[in-house]
């Protein structure tokens, strides 16, 4: 009993540092919309109180994503950009072979009847469509 409440209580510390991981990596994401949209609005406002649409510049260059945060937080927010890519890399790596193995099993049922035999194609098709590389 002591030894399943302690890998209960290891996989739960593990999940919680995932979502503490996470949620460091949308704190960041969000710092950076967050800082982009108060510029907009600062700039939308100096253009209306102005009534100078020159102004107008500084918002859409903040949306064109060539704008790049300050030194003291490249690193950090790098770091996170980092995580959530070889967050999104290893999804779609666990995605891709589960779509091989769907496409394996379906190759493997039996074609009794017409439906089945559609159902088969159908099914193997659709992981094959999914399976493309998309560049």
């Amino acid at each position: 009993m002591t030894e399943k409440w302690e890998e209960d209580r290891e996989r739960l510390e593990e999940r919680l540092r995932e979502h503490e991981r996470i949620a460091l990596e949308s704190q960041a994401e969000a710092a950076v919309y967050r800082d982009m949209l108060q510029d907009c609005y600062k700039a939308a406002a100096q253009a209306l109180a102005d009534n100078d649409l020159t102004l107008l510049h500084k918002m859409t260059g903040k949306l064109d994503f060539n704008w790049v945060p300050s030194g003291d937080n490249v690193k950090e927010w790098g770091k996170y950009f980092l995580d959530a890519y070889v967050r999104d890399a290893r999804w779609l790596s666990d995605t891709q072979n589960a779509l091989e193995q769907i496409k394996d099993y379906a190759e493997r049922l039996s074609e009794g009847d017409a439906n089945d035999a559609e159902l088969k194609e159908l099914i193997i098709d659709a992981a094959e469509k999914a399976l493309i590389t998309h560049v």
